[in-house]
């Protein structure tokens, strides 16, 4: 078991209900059901009550997670006491690619703002899945890659809006 999903509580599940579970979210829209139970094999389902810090700003992981169930809040400490949610996540939205992608350090906390359901793929999976199906795996990382693209290109947009403000209240 990956040592930062400690916090969560793991769901003895059979492939079928990780696959049912994956179904109802919108990662399944691009998947046969075949498909959709070929990933399943690779998935973990886990819990976690209201409060629980999922993943610590810093921790070192390469698992993503998709919300079945409630919400989840990326939160980003500032100096001090004060936090800032930077976003919520909500089911079927997901969290945790670039960790997936690169194992590097998470780059905000994670907490369940609501008692939260999610299923959690690993590195190790996504490449016993690339060594079961390459092409599967392929299309997985691909729509992976989408979403880290769209999310980039959305953050790059909140920058240029944020850099014109501070410079609106600049004056020379």
């Amino acid at each position: 078991m990956n040592r930062s999903l400690n916090n969560l509580n793991k769901l003895n599940c059979s492939e079928d209900d990780l696959a049912n579970s994956l179904e109802l979210t919108h990662w399944a829209k691009d998947f046969s059901w075949s498909q959709i139970c070929a990933i399943s094999k690779y998935l973990e389902a886990y819990t976690a009550p209201k409060g629980t810090v999922i993943f610590e700003e810093g921790s070192v992981d390469n698992t993503m997670s998709i919300v079945v169930k409630g919400k989840v809040d990326i939160v980003k400490k500032e100096s001090g006491s004060k936090v800032n949610i930077i976003a919520s996540i909500f089911p079927s939205q997901s969290f945790g690619e670039m960790s997936l992608i690169d194992g590097e350090a998470r780059s905000a906390d994670v907490v369940a703002a609501s008692d939260v359901e999610l299923l959690i793929l690993t590195k190790d999976g996504l490449f016993k899945l690339l060594e079961e199906d390459s092409t599967l795996a392929f299309k997985l990382l691909w729509i992976i890659s989408e979403m880290l693209s769209l999310r980039l290109r959305r953050t790059s947009g909140n920058l240029v809006v944020q850099l014109n403000k501070s410079q609106e209240n600049y004056t020379f």
